[in-house]
């Protein structure tokens, strides 16, 4: 088939939403033999074309940016970003328009920007439409939002109101009306598609790990039978916002200190809420415990990492995917993390830990009793690395793109 994929974020040797771009094209490409004319940031292009990976020899790439001068609309949090995206959309959108005034094509897919809110400006052509995998319509849980600080809680709370405002606009009921196929990643944002109007909606991963750099770092580097020795190490790798939790992290690791548990974490990744993490270790006086690493240059030199450790504990509040859940699964790292939308919905007892939600002392206490059991849990190392090894094959960038490739065959 004829594919025109929107592909905001698109990048070879990237994790998260870029790798999500990335590995379905891909898979659509080479193993479904689709003809994709894929439309993407013009900031991708210089690795893209680097890369000159077999797989994309005959994909078409459409390359737009806004006006230069816009740039610095995207540095404004996360309402900048998705102001940017929307700017990036209209450039989009009349790229589309040339494409297929000259070419036949049977199907537009909406692939990233993965949020269900805003819809696809690819909504306005008379074609078949394909949206997803997306998420974005999860919330945080209503007992730790009550906890949170001011600050942060008004955060959560404009978060929500600009969610349900995109989805009471008639633009966007209308813009959902013409979609035939809408993939949500976890349940709340099936729900949302349905209440938008589509009338085909399906619970599709966001995400996959498998014939990609992950993959090719674990062939290369088999996982150890035995177990770590020394103090309990733990990871955190996520942008630092606040609805990532890693202040409910720093918590309960002083938590643990406090009872005995000889525990370290690294906190990688930067974000605006980085000042106030370094701020909220120095209180607890945990600098020689918890650690503050900048973005590392390359995919591989995380792999190591997450090997290193023990654990990630990943306590993201409102989280549609987690790839790094799925990343530290396939190195054979188990996650604790909350029972609670992506991460809680990949994670099993057999490969990881999942606190309830609940008040804020509650999580913290949770997240506390799960790092005091990981020294006992060195004892079933091997069984843990192979479950969640076989959780993450659950989880392939094939079965994803099958579905998205089902996705279009349903729509024409």
């Amino acid at each position: 088939m004829k594919v025109v994929i929107e592909a905001y974020s698109c990048e070879p040797g990237e994790g998260s939403e870029k790798g999500v771009g990335w590995n379905v094209v891909c898979q659509l490409a080479a193993r479904y033999q689709h003809q994709l004319a894929v439309i993407t940031r013009s900031r991708n292009r210089e690795k893209i074309e680097e890369v000159a990976d077999e797989r994309t020899k005959d994909v078409e790439w459409i390359y737009v940016e806004p006006p230069a001068f816009f740039a610095r609309v995207k540095k404004r949090g996360s309402v900048g970003l998705r102001l940017y995206n929307l700017l990036w959309q209209r450039e989009m959108k009349k790229a589309a328009a040339h494409y297929l005034a000259s070419h036949q094509v049977d199907v537009l897919h909406r692939l990233t920007f993965g949020s269900v809110i805003p819809p696809s400006l690819l909504s306005g052509f008379k074609k078949p439409l394909v949206v997803g995998p997306a998420g974005g319509a999860e919330m945080s849980p209503p007992e730790l939002v009550a906890d949170l600080p001011l600050r942060l809680w008004l955060k959560d709370r404009i978060r929500e109101l600009l969610f349900k405002f995109g989805s009471w606009l008639p633009s966007t009921r209308k813009a959902y009306r013409s979609c035939s196929v809408a993939l949500g990643a976890t349940d709340a944002s099936v729900t949302a598609f349905k209440k938008l109007g589509v009338d085909d909606v399906r619970r599709v991963p966001q995400s996959g790990c498998g014939d990609d750099e992950v993959e090719a770092f674990a062939l290369s580097r088999p996982v150890d039978p035995t177990p770590h020795e020394g103090p309990i190490r733990l990871l955190t790798a996520c942008r630092l916002v606040h609805w990532k939790g890693v202040d409910l992290a720093i918590e309960a690791v002083h938590k643990a200190i406090v009872s005995g548990v000889d525990v370290e974490l690294t906190i990688l990744e930067s974000g605006p809420e980085r000042k106030s993490l370094e701020a909220r270790v120095a209180r607890h006086g945990l600098a020689d415990r918890i650690h503050f690493a900048e973005k590392l240059p390359a995919l591989e030199d995380v792999y190591e990492l997450m090997r290193a450790c023990d654990a990630l504990i990943h306590p993201a509040l409102n989280e549609a995917f987690g790839q790094a859940v799925l990343e530290s699964l396939a190195l054979g790292r188990q996650v604790i993390c909350l029972d609670w939308a992506g991460p809680g919905m990949i994670v099993t007892d057999h490969c990881g830990i999942k606190i309830r939600p609940g008040s804020r002392e509650d999580v913290v206490s949770g997240f506390a009793r799960a790092i005091a059991s990981l020294p006992e849990r060195r004892q079933k190392w091997e069984e843990i690395q192979n479950a969640a090894i076989k959780r993450a094959k659950a989880f392939s960038w094939q079965r994803l793109a099958g579905e998205i490739d089902q996705a279009y065959r349903d729509s024409v």
